[in-house]
């Protein structure tokens, strides 16, 4: 039964560090804007520190997961999500912004790993896939959320993320009461890991790259561009995270699914789901069928795809898990934060249209890897 409690506190704990913390800034963003009048390089810049402060910590978390007990270090990042969130209600230049876009990004990194580490100790193995799934999908109820909140607060953004840390602190609560105390440690855990384990890693560490790098405008740009294409209704810009993130509860299929249908077919459909998303924002915009069609699709494949990548690490770093979670977790985050660098400089060049086929076509080279 204790992976239906840990279901009830992880879900809401990366639905707080990744969607409230991490993806609502492309949500704010237009409103943020009004305030800073920022420029589309500079608004991806920002989005960078995020993705940049994730590969930091989950590095962190990866290297000391066999020193420090994944409860602690769950309650860093629960620590770095509220403070972080409090710096971004309160600043008034993006130098500040950056800062607490900065320190919330930690908080995503210090919390996936310890997860992985407290499924492996305290769940059966039957049930880890699933477990590590719906735990992961914790990301589109927090998208979702901030999507709803916004449309509730209208531009009030700073509100807005002051209402995010009080979440926050709840959340941080009930892990603290829910989680196990800190399990010994393990003592027989490899030093290092394999060569065949690092070639095997090879295709994994390609394939999030890309996915990274095409999924960060997406989650940064999308919603400021259907704010501001007159062909598109106002409602579907402001429901675009909401559709998003009710959406991405399919995505927390992906244990099932794999269980039943095997690792590769689960990783080929989200990929072509989560590219095609992105390609038809960028060619179809003016048909709202289609419209609404794009944010469903991104919402389920990107949720789909990142369960799918920690079966892919797991299976692959078989002796620690957090290690396996981390390293495609990481090279994602990577990839994200170049993808929104240069997602805000070609915006800039050219148009919100280029930058979403583009990245579609960078999402469907990434079919041509595969698990060896």
């Amino acid at each position: 039964m204790f992976d239906k409690k840990l279901i009830v506190v992880g879900l809401p704990m990366i639905a707080v560090t990744y969607g409230l913390s991490r993806f609502s800034y492309g949500l704010m963003l237009p409103y943020i804007n009004e305030t800073m009048e920022m420029a589309p390089s500079t608004s991806g810049v920002i989005s960078s520190l995020s993705y940049i402060a994730y590969c930091i910590a989950i590095v962190l978390a990866m290297v000391f997961s066999n020193r420090i007990a994944p409860k602690s270090i769950l309650v860093l990042a629960g620590f770095s999500s509220i403070i972080g969130l409090g710096i971004i209600a309160v600043s008034g230049n993006p130098g500040v912004l950056g800062l607490g876009i900065l320190l919330a990004g930690l908080s995503t990194g210090f919390s996936s790993p310890p997860y992985a580490d407290i499924i492996d100790k305290n769940v059966e193995i039957k049930l880890q896939n699933q477990t590590n799934s719906w735990i992961n999908s914790g990301t589109s109820i927090g998208t979702a959320l901030t999507g709803a909140i916004a449309i509730i607060m209208t531009d009030n953004w700073r509100e807005t993320y002051l209402i995010f840390m009080v979440i926050a602190m709840v959340v941080l609560f009930a892990n603290y009461k829910v989680l196990p105390k800190n399990q010994t440690l393990k003592e027989n855990v490899k030093a290092g890991f394999s060569k065949e384990e690092w070639r095997r890693s090879i295709p994994l560490i390609l394939s999030s790259l890309l996915l990274g790098i095409s999924c960060s405008a997406y989650w940064t740009f999308s919603r400021d561009f259907m704010l501001q294409n007159e062909s598109v209704p106002v409602y579907l810009g402001e429901w675009l995270w909401v559709l998003i993130g009710i959406a991405g509860l399919l995505g927390g299929t992906a244990g099932a699914f794999i269980n039943k249908f095997g690792l590769m077919p689960a990783y080929r459909i989200s990929v072509v789901a989560l590219s095609t998303s992105s390609l038809l924002l960028g060619t179809f915009t003016d048909d709202i069928m289609i419209g609404f069609l794009s944010p469903v699709l991104f919402g389920s494949s990107y949720i789909f795809m990142t369960g799918v990548l920690i079966v892919w690490g797991i299976s692959v770093f078989k002796f620690s898990p957090s290690f396996g979670l981390g390293i495609p977790f990481l090279i994602l985050a990577l990839g994200q934060a170049i993808g929104s660098i240069f997602s805000g400089v070609i915006a800039d060049l050219s148009s919100y249209n280029v930058v979403f086929v583009g990245a579609s076509i960078i999402g469907y080279i990434a079919l041509l890897f595969k698990r060896t």
